[in-house]
């Protein structure tokens, strides 16, 4: 069964012959993929050989968003039958702590779980895979290619849960109750920055347009590339991060409420926190590779800063099945709202022999890669 992915001795990404699997347990689902997405993470696995392989292998499959359709079930399967669609979810637990025995491995407190296509487990850069049941996600049978988004998407949606949790300690200042934090319209009257126009600032921002929030997104490309347009039609500003400094940034907004990071730049995401307004939430998820580099910054100023004026700044990676279930929902919302810009956004495709040429592809208008199995 062909294969893509990478050698533990030999960079660069390969084909791969491996067998197809089969349902060996009774929870088992086989599927067959249709197609997967390609993120900043793969890349990354690539570009710098970083191999994670399953134990006792040499090889790591890629591909970590991705949907298929059930061929084949086993005889305790009871919520899912031939012919489903379904995404499948990322990470597994360590079956140790209690946030993986309770099914939230994002929150795994061992740092012992897997992820499929990343970290010791092969992904869904190939013909069919077999799944646990409970690791798999049902979905509209007419959502197609668009459902590579459900992954990236879950992200997402665990970030606004915990944003919208937290934020739930301040009243809000303006007057009207429905644009409170625990209100289905709490994006009102607030003013927010998003940090990258990639595929995570791409959906963040369509996630709080769609709540009305007023939006400006930071990034470092030209205002004619594909990026900047997909943000533009959310009815977000566009800031050129080469252009201006966070603090003239701030002066032209004058009150930031939320700062979503989705760019992994660590200079610009620690260059915006001295900007938040009072009781403001910074959501950080971009993840830089570590590399060394220092960077210069008043940390007296900054604590002082954050204590004095009620601030947060969390951290936030991965989703569980959960936020998988309501990434489903927003992606079909989004899609239908804004003139089925999640499908225009995907900006290349390929099949899947052609995943070399998906991986080095260097064009700076791409958005999502998307590599077609069936």
């Amino acid at each position: 069964m062909f294969a893509a992915g990478l050698k533990l001795n030999e960079p660069g990404i390969f084909a791969l012959d491996i067998p197809k699997p089969r349902i060996e347990r009774p929870d088992e689902v086989l599927i067959k993929i249709i197609a997967t997405g390609i993120d900043g993470t793969d890349k990354s696995l690539y570009r710098h050989h970083l191999v994670d392989a399953p134990a006792q292998e040499d090889f790591l499959v890629l591909g970590h968003e991705s949907y298929g359709v059930v061929e084949e079930v086993g005889k305790e399967v009871k919520d899912i039958k031939p012919g489903d669609c379904v995404v499948p979810t990322v990470r597994r637990g360590c079956g140790i702590c209690a946030a993986c025995r309770n099914h939230q491995s994002d929150y795994c407190y061992t740092g012992l779980y897997k992820e499929r296509g990343i970290h010791k487990l092969h992904g869904f850069l190939t013909e069919y895979v077999v799944e646990h049941a409970h690791h798999l996600v049902t979905i509209p049978q007419d959502l197609g290619s668009i459902s590579v988004w459900i992954e990236p998407m879950s992200i997402i949606m665990k970030a606004m849960e915990q944003m919208l949790m937290i934020q739930q300690r301040v009243p809000f200042f303006c007057p009207h109750n429905q644009h409170g934090w625990s209100m289905d319209d709490w994006g009102g009257c607030k003013k927010g920055i998003v940090i990258g126009a990639g595929p995570l600032g791409f959906l963040a921002t369509a996630v709080l347009a769609l709540h009305g929030m007023e939006l400006y997104n930071v990034e470092i490309v030209p205002e004619d590339n594909i990026k900047v347009q997909f943000i533009k039609e959310l009815g977000a500003s566009f800031i050129d991060g080469n252009a201006f400094t966070a603090q003239q940034v701030a002066q032209g907004i004058d009150r930031i409420d939320l700062i979503f990071e989705a760019s992994g730049a660590s200079k610009l995401a620690i260059d915006f926190i001295p900007v938040m307004s009072r009781n403001a939430i910074y959501l950080m998820t971009g993840v830089p590779r570590v590399s060394g580099r220092n960077e210069e910054f008043d940390a007296d100023l900054l604590l002082r800063q954050i204590v004095r004026q009620n601030q947060v700044i969390i951290g936030s990676v991965n989703g569980n099945r959960e936020h998988f279930k309501k990434a489903v929902a927003m992606v079909q919302e989004i899609e239908a709202r804004y003139n089925h810009i999640l499908s225009r956004a995907i900006s290349h495709r390929f099949p899947l022999k052609d995943f070399s040429k998906a991986f080095d592809l260097k064009d700076p208008n791409q958005l999502k890669i998307v590599l077609e199995v069936s």
